[in-house]
């Protein structure tokens, strides 16, 4: 016999062995209702296998619509969620929202934002990362489309800042408790006047003194020169 038959046949080493220990030994041996089952599968005509398969799809999608139809919480919805947190003012891009499936019942009131909603809209309100975006978070209009992100929107009367109108810049000044002035913030900018009520964009550590100055009437306004 050839060397080359002879090493063909030689049977293998012990190294092969200890490598590949299942694969070298005799078939694995099925528990006996499966051995039964797979018998019968191949048993069956080609039609008839592919008619159960089709079955077994359908009844593996029936059962999960039946189960999102019975939840408690409905059936989920397409939302935005923030995937950062996000400062009153922001315009959010594509990479600060990701989609997300939200049951339905688990949202809030207001109707959720949309990619399209997203045009060059502000937030009214910072968010937290994790949050749904709604369309109540939005302004693309009104005296907030134009807030800073990071900065506050600060409502005050305009009988206290007459001759103030919007895109002014003002240094705004409050009483102290001897009766004297004291300014309060420098280069506020007016966002708005609506009706009575001028919006002033302010820096967030000074936000908390001109509402409270705002809010007991000692809040005067010098107009700045520009």
């Amino acid at each position: 016999m050839p060397p080359a038959l002879r090493s063909r046949d030689r049977a293998p080493s012990e190294g092969a062995r200890g490598v590949l220990p299942r694969l070298l030994g005799p078939p694995a041996r099925l528990p006996g209702v499966v051995d039964r089952v797979a018998e019968g599968w191949w048993r069956l005509a080609p039609r008839a296998r592919t008619a159960l398969t089709g079955l077994a799809v359908l009844a593996v999608l029936g059962a999960t619509l039946l189960r999102i139809a019975l939840s408690p919480y409905g059936a989920p919805v397409t939302v935005l969620v923030a995937t950062s947190d996000l400062m009153v003012g922001t315009i959010p891009g594509a990479s600060d929202v990701t989609t997300a499936r939200w049951p339905r019942a688990l949202l809030p009131p207001s109707p959720p934002a949309a990619r399209g909603d997203l045009g060059g809209a502000r937030l009214s309100m910072g968010i937290a990362a994790g949050t749904v975006l709604t369309r109540a978070h939005l302004r693309d209009d009104g005296p907030l489309a134009e807030l800073t992100p990071g900065a506050a929107a600060v409502p005050a009367p305009l009988g206290s800042l007459r001759g103030a109108a919007s895109g002014a810049l003002l240094d705004l000044v409050g009483v102290a408790g001897d009766g004297s002035g004291r300014t309060i913030a420098r280069g506020v900018r007016v966002l708005a006047v609506d009706g009575d009520t001028v919006w002033l964009e302010v820096e967030r550590d000074r936000a908390a003194d001109v509402a409270a100055a705002a809010l007991r009437g000692t809040l005067s306004g010098a107009v700045l020169a520009q």
